[in-house]
């Protein structure tokens, strides 16, 4: 009932004329001049810097006083300076080349970019612009700009970055870890063969007569060709381990899964794993990182394999990957094996620290998963009815390439 009484006197009072009176058209707070100096109050004590430039050199006609704050310049000090002056040399250009079909055209644009400050040292600002134009003939007078410093944020995704790449390597010497047994087999086999050679070689020279250097010939091009692939064990290890930016370019994804199968038949013989590459040998490539693909299909390389284990008297299950495109702009490629697979939901393979493997570290599928969404792909899982089961990685392929498909 209170309430209600409240309400009615509110009203009463609304409808009231006179001095008290509360109506829309006559209260301060919508008036034209009061509106627009709050406004201007709200823009002097504002954190972000409100600042007003000319089209054409972006010279400084007005800043709010938080440019003191952001760039320890006064007012008087930065107005008519070009802000072309202020940029950092590696953001300018950048920003020169896409102004003219960006903000110019659209009327807002919204870039991060690094601005030196009075003291000679650079912060990055986010700004927000906003084109005006005269209204009779569409000429582009002035550049309204709102700017805030996010160097924290610039700071803190650059230590995120950081840190995902070293765990990205610290998941590829995981593998290697895992391969370790493998590899030092592999590696064994060259080496005692070039042992070999160069053993009889020796007590062939020590016979009478010594034998001539072409019937040497042949044995030390052996002891050449074992060891150049030696060589190139160590090298695709390496590669594989060493710490680099990521770098994008076409690829043969058929050749580069040959190459994997060819990096994983160790540990394939030690799990009595057949290891096939059925994927069609003319592929369109994908724009990808060698060394984050090869990680990915390592990871569901070795995976596959350890489910796929069988005794030795056996006969050896397979672990096959093939390919195929959607849509004309993707490709799809497949890992197949005939393991125990999964009975739980799918998904929960790729959280992190989860694993299936009571040695697993739970890491792989989920940097396995950040790596393809992070080349705009997608990873899936799914168990086989038939037994085993198979991992999807989608990609986009590279873009002419699509287009060639589509023309």
């Amino acid at each position: 009932m209170m309430g209600v009484m409240i309400v009615s006197q509110r009203k009463a009072l609304i409808k009231t004329k006179g001095p008290c009176q509360l109506s829309p058209d006559t209260s301060t707070l919508t008036d034209d001049a009061e509106r627009n100096r709050l406004l201007a109050e709200m823009a002097e004590q504002s954190t972000d810097m409100i600042s007003r430039h000319t089209p054409d050199e972006w010279r400084f006609i007005y800043a709010s006083p938080a440019v003191e704050h952001l760039l320890g310049f006064s007012v008087d000090e930065i107005v008519g300076m070009s802000a072309y002056e202020l940029y950092h040399p590696d953001d300018v250009e950048d920003f020169k080349r896409r102004r003219p079909s960006v903000y110019y055209e659209k009327g807002f644009y919204t870039h991060t970019y690094r601005f030196r400050c009075k003291d000679g040292h650079y912060t990055w600002l986010e700004s927000t612009s906003r084109s005006i134009r005269d209204a009779s003939t569409g000429e582009l007078k002035e550049i309204l700009v709102v700017s805030r410093d996010v160097s924290r944020r610039i700071e803190s995704e650059a230590r995120v970055l950081q840190y995902q790449k070293e765990l990205n390597r610290a998941s590829r010497l995981a593998a290697m870890g895992e391969m370790a047994s493998g590899l030092a087999h592999e590696l064994n086999q060259p080496l005692t063969a070039i042992v070999n050679y160069a053993r009889g070689t020796e007590r062939r020279l020590k016979a009478t007569p010594p034998p001539t250097l072409e019937e040497l010939s042949p044995i030390l091009q052996r002891i050449t060709a074992t060891a150049l692939r030696a060589g190139g064990i160590l090298h695709r290890m390496m590669d594989f381990a060493r710490k680099q930016e990521p770098l994008r370019e076409p690829l043969d994804l058929h050749q580069l899964i040959d190459n994997l199968i060819d990096f994983c038949a160790s540990s394939a013989g030690q799990h009595n794993v057949l290891l096939e590459n059925c994927t069609p040998s003319v592929l369109p490539p994908v724009l990808a990182d060698q060394i984050q693909l090869e990680q990915v299909f390592l990871n569901l390389l070795l995976n596959a394999i350890e489910s796929s284990h069988s005794q030795p008297d056996h006969t050896p299950r397979r672990v096959w990957i093939d390919a195929s495109l959607q849509n004309r702009d993707q490709v799809i490629i497949s890992v197949f094996d005939q393991g125990e697979g999964f009975s739980n939901d799918s998904e929960r393979l790729f959280e992190q620290f989860y694993s299936t493997k009571p040695e697993g570290l739970g890491m792989g599928l989920p940097i396995s998963r950040s790596l393809v969404e992070a080349h705009g792909g997608q990873l899936t899982a799914e168990h086989r009815p038939e037994g085993g089961a198979v991992f999807r990685v989608m990609l986009p392929l590279e873009l002419n390439a699509a287009k060639d498909l589509n023309a």
